[in-house]
């Protein structure tokens, strides 16, 4: 009752200030969420545009995989997580492993061929299959996620995904 009394005595000038007040408290709040949203967009826009190109062509010295970067800023501390995969060979089916190494950086505009060996599911390197997996691995479908930094250090990944011959970007997220 007691605040049923003191609003009933508001004058319309009090209740324009209240008005007002919440007015002014949910533009600030939108404002917040414009600047976090802005700042978003600018780290976005300062991260290294990473493409995952294959070839598959084994007649030229050039097959395998190769990383490149697609934008103005260099790319650090590239990690590229193993790739399961199984592979079906007249019927007799493999599961394999690719580990890549890691790249400490790579400029703008720059490509790096990726280095990986081949191992079985029980952690068996295979160096035979690794000099000979080039060609196989153009039919099937696979994902590779790759995890990489800016010069300002903001951790990202790309996850690019294999089908038929063509290689795609899935996403792309910035970890701040």
């Amino acid at each position: 009752m007691k605040i049923m009394s003191i609003l009933l005595d508001f004058t319309i000038k009090d209740w324009l200030i209240v008005i007002t007040s919440f007015i002014l408290i949910l533009c600030i709040l939108e404002i917040r969420k414009l600047k976090k949203s802005i700042a978003q967009e600018i780290h976005k826009r300062i991260l290294p545009q990473l493409t995952l190109e294959f070839v598959f062509d084994v007649n030229t010295a050039d097959a395998g995989f190769y990383l490149k970067n697609d934008s103005f800023f260099i790319a650090r501390g590239i990690q590229i997580e193993d790739v399961a995969l199984t592979l079906d060979d007249f019927g007799y089916k493999s599961d394999l492993i690719l580990k890549f190494e890691d790249i400490d950086s790579i400029k703008p505009q720059e490509k790096a061929k990726l280095k990986f060996k081949v191992f079985d599911k029980n952690q068996t390197f295979l160096p035979e299959i690794t000099e000979r997996i080039i060609p196989h691995l153009s039919e099937i479908p696979f994902k590779v996620k790759v995890w990489y930094s800016n010069i300002e250090n903001l951790k990202s990944y790309v996850v690019f995904f294999k089908k038929g011959k063509k290689i795609c970007i899935e996403s792309i997220k910035s970890c701040q």
